[in-house]
Formats: C-alpha cells, sequence, structure tokens
C-alpha cells in the first residue's frame, strides 16, 4: 500500500515528462489571445482619450476593437501577434479572459454594473495580492533564489490541483452566495479548465493563470485596494472625531 501511495505521489509531482500543447493549439491561442488582448486595449484608449457621452461601446471603440482583432489574425511578420509572441509567447489565459470580461462589460454595460458593484471587493483584493505574491516568487525561482523550483513544479499534475482548489475558495469561505454570471470568479476556474484540457500556453499551469503584464496589472490593483480602504479608514476616523466634538459642544 505504501508503494503504491508513493508511486502515485511521484507521479502527480513528477515534472520530467510535462504535457505539451500541440502546435496547432498554440498557434491558434497565440492568434485568439492577442486578438482578445489587443481588442480590449484599444477600446480602452480610445475609451479614455475620446470619451462618449453614452455607457456602451461607440463606433469609434467598435471599430479600433474589431480593426486590432482582425489585424491579430493575420498571418506572418505582418501581423502584431507575429513580433508579441516573439517576445512574450502568448498572453495567460487568466488574461485573456479578463480582456474578455472587460469587452463584454462594455458591451453590455447595463446588464452587468450591478453584479459588479455587487461583488466583494474583498475577496478579489485578496486574489489579486496572492497573484502578487504568486509572480514575485516566480521572479526570486528565475533568479535561482528559492530553495525549490517553483516554475517546474507548474508542469505537474498537483500544481494545476492546487491552483484550482484555491481559485475555488472565494466560494468555500464567502457569507453569502457568489452569483454564477459575475464574470471575474470564474477567470481562474476557467483558466484551470482550459489548461487541463489543451496545456494552453506552455504546459506550465503559472503561464495559464499568470503572466508579466496581468501580474504588474495585479499590482496597480492591490495599490488601489489598499488607498481606498486607507482612504475609507480615514473618513470613518475624521467622521467619529466630528461627533465627539459635537457632542462635547452639546
Amino acid at each position: 500500500m505504501n508503494a503504491v501511495l508513493s508511486g502515485w505521489l511521484a507521479q502527480t509531482l513528477a515534472t520530467d515528462a510535462p504535457a505539451l500543447p500541440s502546435a496547432l493549439a498554440l498557434q491558434i491561442w497565440s492568434h485568439l489571445g492577442w486578438s482578445v488582448v489587443l481588442a480590449c486595449l484599444g477600446a480602452s484608449l480610445v475609451g479614455r482619450w475620446l470619451p462618449s457621452k453614452r455607457s456602451r461601446l461607440d463606433g469609434r471603440q467598435w471599430g479600433v476593437a474589431l480593426l486590432l482583432a482582425l489585424w491579430a489574425w493575420v498571418p506572418g511578420p505582418y501581423s502584431p501577434t507575429y513580433w508579441l509572441s516573439l517576445a512574450f509567447q502568448a498572453p495567460s489565459v487568466a488574461a485573456v479572459l479578463l480582456c474578455d470580461a472587460l469587452l463584454r462589460y462594455r458591451f453590455f454595460s447595463t446588464r452587468s454594473s450591478s453584479a459588479v458593484a455587487d461583488t466583494p471587493r474583498r475577496f478579489a483584493l485578496a486574489l489579486a495580492a496572492l497573484g502578487v505574491l504568486v509572480g514575485w516568487a516566480l521572479l526570486l525561482d528565475t533568479f535561482a533564489r528559492l530553495p525549490v523550483q517553483l516554475y517546474a513544479w507548474g508542469f505537474s499534475p498537483a500544481a494545476a490541483a492546487l491552483v484550482g482548489v484555491t481559485a475555488l475558495l472565494p466560494w468555500v469561505v464567502a457569507n453569502r452566495p457568489i452569483a454564477f454570471g459575475r464574470t471575474r470568479w470564474w477567470v481562474v476556474p476557467v483558466a484551470v479548465l482550459v489548461f487541463v484540457l489543451w496545456r494552453l500556453p506552455t504546459g506550465n499551469v503559472w503561464d495559464a493563470v499568470l503572466d508579466p503584464w496581468l501580474w504588474l496589472m495585479l499590482h496597480g490593483v492591490v495599490i488601489n485596494g489598499a488607498l481606498r480602504a486607507w482612504r475609507l479608514r480615514k473618513q470613518a476616523v475624521t467622521g467619529a472625531s466630528a461627533v465627539e466634538s459635537a457632542r462635547d459642544l452639546l
């Protein structure tokens, strides 16, 4: 029994024979992923530089998003996908899902605004902080500053199981049920599912849920959340002081 358990554990933690994505799946994912990311980036920049009075995407944002998405599918060096893949390989599944969620939020803002506003922010901030910590750990592993090979462990089945279980923790610890329509809570579980099925983008689970650009964005989310919490606490302290001063005057 111990020999069987030891063999199963060794196979679960093994990283010497990783399952990699097929060349066709990787090529399709590169074009698909960069098309979604570029469309989201283009629509966001146009919306910031040329804001419209309506809440939905106007014609300019639609046009830029569609043009960039189609341009990413052009074969050869005339496509931005060619150069982005050389520099950054393929975007993570989580980043593509988040960009897709941002685009759909722009397209159907009236439908999803209430769901986004009701989302518990503490869980989103905790997951963002966890992503920042994992990114720093992977960076230290790149410079061989950790006692374990964290990135190499991402090729093992145990790593995918651990990331998947961690992504489901909000449903376990939440005081109230989380609606299935809230996209942000499905980003990491769906990314892990896509990774398990097609091993995208590199066969390593860390590349499926995190990439350098997403890691930098998570820093902004954590800093913004910390500043917001500090402002709320400061306002609460100021309000309490004002109430005490009013009582003293009375």
